[in-house]
């Protein structure tokens, strides 16, 4: 039996090689592959086990040099990727070639399934997050006695003070994206993903029927908030989300999440991904939790060289701060996360 490590661009990977599980959830696609290329323009690899000629196991990762850190990710800006790594083992074949591929760089990995990668006693927790996940196979009347009572009545408060939903379109994309910039920057203190993000998202999944944007509007027809739901398999996943801090009191959310269902059974598909959620952030994770899903974990795990220098989380945190005060110019904002987005991998 022959066994090789061996490492090519993602993209020649994934047209020269059987990779298979590469399709087991949205974050390991080729079309969420082609949003971050798209988007971002990382360098992504995938390194690979082949025995007699055949892949047994990969990662896909990213290698991530500027003047905020050096590091390898599994894989970056993902809510998760769960390698397609099936013992410990292969993951410490897999950590000796990038330490000699990289020996100054930090590896970090976000896994979810992945109880391989923290077997394997290479790298140490970080944090965590929380994931929801939701079992779509009952009938809607089941789903919707699932959802707390709270969640129930504030869909219905939405409904009966006029809000009014419906599929977005492209031209709808915009205004979803500066109602998205205005909550981040006003409530939040962090930047929106650019629009080059949602450009490609677009055309990779709401033009291919593999998604969609379902926007919110008050009884005036102006829109008050949106979710962008993007479809893998037979799963529904709920990616970004905003709404108008003026219009709470049309439950946009809720009423954005009962919909999204609806249109996920329409479907056929049988559960929904309702993302990350920091374990601070309290209201988030009590939204979901009304849906009725199930809570899991998303592990950050790690590992540094001697002697690393961590990231120079200082001057991001300050380049943050000043580009969303209260004055700059949503417009200056904009151009801001555009700029700084390429380095958050």
């Amino acid at each position: 039996m022959t066994v090789k490590v061996k490492t090519l661009p993602l993209f020649e990977a994934m047209e020269t090689l059987q990779l298979p599980g590469l399709k087991d959830n949205l974050f390991s696609s080729r079309q969420w592959f082609n949003v971050i290329r798209a988007a971002y323009h990382p360098d992504l690899f995938l390194k690979y086990i082949e025995v007699d000629g055949v892949v047994r196991t990969y990662v896909v990762y990213t290698v991530v040099r500027n003047f905020l850190e050096w590091k390898i990710c599994v894989l970056s800006y993902s809510d998760y990727c769960d390698a397609f790594v099936s013992s410990a083992e292969d993951w410490r074949i897999f950590f000796d070639s990038l330490r000699r591929d990289y020996p100054e760089y930090r590896i970090a990995l976000r896994t979810f399934r992945d109880a391989a990668a923290r077997a394997c006693g290479l790298f140490h927790e970080l944090s965590r997050e929380y994931v929801h996940t939701l079992d779509l196979s009952a009938d809607i009347d089941t789903l919707w006695k699932g959802l707390e009572g709270g969640f129930r009545n504030q869909v219905r408060q939405g409904e009966r003070r006029g809000l009014v939903c419906r599929e977005g379109t492209l031209a709808d994309l915009w205004s979803f994206y500066l109602l998205h910039v205005s909550l981040r920057k006003r409530k939040y203190r962090i930047f929106a993903q650019p629009f080059s993000f949602f450009q490609a998202i677009w055309k990779e999944f709401v033009e291919k029927g593999n998604g969609f944007l379902l926007c919110s509007f008050d009884p005036r027809g102006q829109m008050v908030g949106g979710n962008v739901f993007l479809v893998h398999e037979k799963t529904l996943y709920y990616k970004v989300n905003t709404s108008s801090a003026e219009a709470l009191d049309l439950r946009s959310n809720n009423v954005l999440m009962w919909e999204g269902i609806k249109r996920a059974k329409e479907r056929g598909l049988t559960s929904l991904d309702l993302g990350s959620s920091g374990r601070e952030q309290d209201g988030l994770v009590h939204f979901k939790d009304g849906t009725g899903a199930s809570r899991g974990d998303i592990i950050h795990l790690g590992y540094h060289p001697p002697g690393y220098v961590f990231s120079r989380k200082r001057i991001l945190k300050t380049y943050t701060r000043l580009m969303t005060q209260a004055w700059v110019p949503d417009t200056v904002t904009r151009m801001g996360s555009h700029l700084i987005y390429p380095f958050l991998a």
